[in-house]
Order: structure tokens, then sequence, then C-alpha cells
């Protein structure tokens, strides 16, 4: 009895530990950012793709995937980034997704695509392929803003045999044109790109007409020369697009400046940076917050948040202490870390995304003499103002 005791309060103490690290770990994480990707492949695996006398086309892009996109080396893919792999051929098939944090972690995936060269399908239902691989994107949209879709085929959409029933072509076609009418919507918000990488000539037509169906969000590779333009190249030309830089002008401080010794209103300071955006269409979203040191005259919130204000070449920092009276006078010293807002999360890099900061509160003492110098030089003016004024009335003297 003595010993199922001491194991429930061992379990008790265990949990809250836990909890208290799953919290913490959740608030680095939201600082320590890192512009991740969800990155999801559709493999064709008909027939076609392993047809004899031509290359072991699903062979060649499994390799291709683990060589050159998942080799941790390469740096295409990030720690936080999540991969997902769907084949198709007659039907699409979800294989595996995982994120991206150690090298164990991505084993599946390498297992799967090795496991995929053992397929051999018939036809190639395209459409059924996206459409699925959309809704897994769509479960992973809040941790992930920004993701991308490649579909590698070697033939054209055929979704259907014309030795089919004429009731099974006609769900079929009908199918088809459900997921063509969910796939062309991307175009109106840019929810998503989708890449088809050709890899055989004889498709190319084919797929130019399938890309310009799905609107905007849809973009051609021509992967049927493998040594013109590598996948590798391709994925790292993509991975550019999506993880976009702000660069500030280089400023080693900040200073908001003094506030007065005593001060009715709440002390602010506006600051403009100038800013170079990359491949970004609209105005970067951006949070700020400032960790000032212990060793400051008064203790404040370890991050203080302040306001940041974004055009495509301008960022305003917004700085506000409504409880300014209540600081005690001297410099105060600190960390401003900028990072993307969970609008734009995952998809800005901001350089430099740390700047030291400073601010002063003055003193009883020189709040006292700035005040008696000023109403000193008032009154030194006001008083020759006078002086002149009286001469000018006193009787000339002849």
């Amino acid at each position: 009895m003595m010993y199922k005791k001491e194991y429930r309060l061992g379990v008790f103490v265990f949990t809250i530990l836990f909890l208290v690290f799953c919290f913490n770990v959740r608030n680095s994480w939201s600082l320590n950012y890192t512009p991740n990707v969800h990155w999801a492949f559709c493999i064709d695996t008909s027939g076609s793709m392993k047809e004899k006398g031509h290359i072991d086309l699903l062979r060649l892009i499994t390799k291709k995937i683990i060589t050159d996109f998942i080799d941790t080396k390469k740096n295409i893919i990030k720690k936080g980034d999540r991969i997902t792999i769907f084949s198709f051929d007659e039907e699409a098939r979800f294989e595996a997704t995982a994120i991206y944090q150690t090298e164990n972690d991505i084993l599946p995936i390498k297992n799967t695509l090795i496991k995929l060269n053992n397929r051999s399908g018939n036809l190639t239902f395209i459409s059924e392929a996206i459409v699925q691989a959309m809704d897994i994107i769509g479960k992973y949209d809040q941790f992930f803003h920004t993701s991308a879709l490649f579909v590698f085929t070697d033939g054209k959409s055929e979704p259907y045999s014309p030795k089919w029933t004429a009731k099974k072509i006609k769900i079929k076609k009908t199918r088809d044109r459900e997921n063509l009418k969910k796939i062309s919507l991307l175009e109106k918000d840019h929810e998503l790109n989708i890449w088809l990488g050709v890899l055989k000539w004889d498709a190319f037509e084919d797929a130019t007409s399938f890309v310009k169906k799905i609107g905007k969000g849809g973009h051609l590779i021509d992967l049927t020369d493998f040594n013109r333009l590598s996948l590798e190249k391709a994925l790292r030309d993509f991975a550019q697009t999506v993880r976009s830089n702000v660069k500030l002008n280089f400023n080693k401080d900040i200073d908001f400046g003094t506030i007065p010794y005593r001060n009715s209103e709440s002390y602010q300071k506006k600051i403009s940076f100038g800013i170079l955006t990359d491949k970004i269409s609209e105005p970067p979203a951006i949070k700020g917050e400032i960790n000032f040191e212990p060793d400051n005259p008064s203790e404040i919130a370890k991050a203080y948040p302040i306001k940041i204000k974004t055009t495509e070449d301008k960022m305003v920092l917004n700085f506000k202490m409504p409880e300014s009276n209540e600081l005690k006078p001297g410099t105060y010293k600190g960390k401003l870390k900028l990072f993307p807002s969970k609008t734009a999360f995952g998809t800005v890099v901001i350089e430099p995304s740390q700047f030291n900061v400073q601010f002063k509160k003055s003193g009883f003492a020189s709040f006292i003499i700035w005040r008696f110098l000023t109403m000193g030089v008032l009154g030194i003016l006001f008083l020759m103002f006078a002086i002149r004024k009286i001469k000018r009335k006193m009787p000339i003297k002849v």
C-alpha cells in the first residue's frame, strides 16, 4: 500500500513537470521561429513510369527526392518543415507524413519512397491526387501558412479507361470535373502553389493545359531532361520563393529618446526603418517585443510588446510606455526581437531580427534644472522685451 502511494505521488509530480515543460517549449517555439513549409509530393505510380525499354522514371524520381530534397545537407528542407507523400494511378493513396526535427523523423518518408518502386498501376488520375493532398494540407494549414504541392507524372491525365462500362466512366468523369473545380478555386486566394513536374515530352502539351486549368496557383516544371534541369534545382528555386526575406537597413542600436520626469500622458515614440522585401507582393506582417535586461533601474515585464506597421518599403516601430511615470530615473537597455505574425508565420525571414534598444528616464534634479533654465530664459526674454517697450515710451531728452 505504501508503494502505491509513492507511485501515485511520483506520477503526479512527473505530470506537473511535464506540463510545465510543454508550456515553456510552446512559448519558446513561438519566439524561435523558422520559416516552415509543408511539402507535399504526389508521385505517379502507373505502369508507364516503369515501361520496358525506357528509363525507370519511378525509381529515378523517388531517388532524386531522397538524395536531392530530403538530404538535410542540401539545406532545402528546414527543421519544422512537414513532408507528405501521395501516390496515384487509377486511384490516389495517402502514403506517409512526417515533421522534420531530426534525421530519424524522416526515415519513414525515405522507406515509403523506396517501397513505391514496387508499384505498377494503371491509368493516371492526377486531379484526385491533388484534391486529396489539398485536404491533408488543409488540416495543417494553421501551422504551415505556406505549402507547396509537387506532382510528378510521365503521362497525360487519364482517370478512366475506354474499356470500362459507360456508368463507371460517367462516375469518373464527374469526379474529375468536381476535382478541377476545387483546384481552380485556388487561384482566387493563392491558398496553394501546385507544381506539375513533367517527365516525358509526349505529356508536355497535356500538362500545360492542366496547369492552365489550375490558374495562378499552377506552375509547370520541365523535368524531361534531368541533366538540364535537376529536381534539386526546381525544389531549391521554389524554396527561395517560399521563404521570403525582409531586410532592414542596418542599425546597431535603437534609441527611443528620453522620457520626462513627470509626464501626464503615456510616453510614445515612433521610429521608421527602410526595408527591402524579397518576392513579397504585400506589406509583411511583423510582430516585435523587447526583452529588458535584469539590471535596469526599474523592473519591467520580461517581454514588452511593441506595435509595428509596415508598408512594402518601410517599417514603423511604435514604442509606448503607459506606466512611464512609475519608472525610476536612469538608462534602460534591452533587445528588440522581430518575428513574423501568425498571419504570415513561417514565410518571412527578417534580417537582422534583433536590435539593441535603450531609452532614458530623466531624474528629479535634471527635471528641476531644465525647468529653471527654461523659466530663466523665458524670464530674460520677457524682461528684455519689457525694457525695450518702456524705453520707447520714455520722453526724449533734448
